[in-house]
Parts: C-alpha cells; structure tokens; sequence
C-alpha cells in the first residue's frame, strides 16, 4: 500500500513538471498594461512619496493614531468652471483625542496636483524662510526668527488626509464658506481647491486668522 502511494506522489509530481514545462519564465514574459493603469500607479507612486514627507510633518507635530469611533460627514459644493461643478464631500472621523478629515470616496476635486502655489505675505519682521518643500501633490514652508519661533505654511490636495488634535483649544469655525479648524496653535482651512495649513509657535486664534488673509498667488 505504501509503495503504492510512494508510485501516485512521484506519478503526480512528474506530470505537474511536464505540465508546467512549457510555460514561460518571468523574464520572458511581456507584460501590456493600459494607460490608465500606468497612469494610476505612477500617481501612486507620488503619492506615496508625499505621504512620506506628511508623515514627517505629522512626526514633527506630535500627532498620535489611534482607532476610528465615529464618522460624521459634511459637503459643499464649488464651481470651477462653466461646464463642471465636481462635488466635494468631506468626512470627519472622530477619536477620542483627534478627528481625522478625509475626503469621499465619491467625491471630484477639480485638480490632481498643485497647479497654482500660494504663499504668505506681509510676514512679522525677523522672519526667514528656512525650509521649503514643493512637489505635485504639496507645498511645505518654515518661517523663522532670531528668537526660534516658527511660522509653518502648507498647501495640499483636497484628497490629503489629516488629522486635528482635539486636546488643545479645539474649535470648528468657517472661512470663505468652508468649515476651518483651529486646533493646537494651529489653523485648517479650505479654498475649494486646496487645503492650507497654518501654524504659529505659541500663536492665538487671532494671530492666525490675521495671518491666514496674509495668503497670495506667489509669484
């Protein structure tokens, strides 16, 4: 019986090499992929490399991840031109020290990368630009003074996740038509087409609000 057995597993194992003998290796294999496909993944590809940086940043701020509890949902909708209205949808996820933004599925941003770089003028005196980063997907700028104080600027994509400390002065407000968020010194907030970011080394809501009209096209 056992001999048997031993002639089906040597029987099956020979044909499964015969029957795998002439399929082709790896290396000569074509591969066609469509355009979308190409397209996706090299989007992919950046993306990821921005997540990359975001979350340095996330690390520089000190934020912490943990479990969704709840989501809640608002929308709004914006106008880009004559003939497309994309719908915007945001959703908030609620935990227990933060909120997370993030944007529906369903939703249509009406661009895909940063097509037009904003800036902030009329900065406090003493302040100089230190750091600046800018790829497809975000722009990310660090203002400095001789007293180690920082002014922090970021622009991003409307479908850049993040989160919001919920621990530290906490408070939803509205700017340009938009729900904005202040939160830990602080300032979130949307134009329709990007996100901004501003933050003040021991800055007030006043402060930042005062800095946030301070936002142009930069040349």
């Amino acid at each position: 019986m056992e001999d048997s057995r031993e002639l089906f597993v040597k029987a099956f194992m020979e044909a499964e090499r015969i029957d795998n003998s002439n399929l082709k290796n790896e290396e000569e294999i074509e591969w066609d992929f469509s355009k979308k496909f190409e397209s996706s993944m090299n989007k992919l590809i950046k993306r990821n490399n921005h997540i990359k940086l975001s979350t340095r940043r996330n690390i520089k701020k000190g934020l912490l991840i943990v479990a969704i509890v709840t989501i809640v949902a608002f929308t709004g909708l914006m106008s880009v031109s004559a003939t497309r209205t994309p719908f915007i949808e945001f959703i908030k996820k609620t935990f227990p020290q933060f909120n997370e933004i993030t944007l529906s599925e369903e939703s249509t941003p009406p661009v895909d990368k940063i097509e037009t770089e904003y800036t902030l003028t009329n900065l406090p005196e003493g302040f100089e630009i230190k750091e600046y980063q800018k790829d497809d997907l975000g722009v990310f700028v660090i203002w400095r003074n001789d007293n180690n104080e920082e002014i922090v600027f970021g622009q991003d994509l409307l479908d850049s996740n993040f989160t919001i400390d919920t621990e530290h002065g906490y408070e939803e407000l509205y700017i340009n038509g938009y729900k904005a968020y202040y939160y830990a010194s602080q300032l979130k907030w949307t134009d329709g087409v990007y996100w901004f970011t501003l933050g003040i080394t021991n800055g007030n809501k006043s402060e930042l609000l005062k800095l946030s009209k301070n936002i142009s096209v930069k040349k």
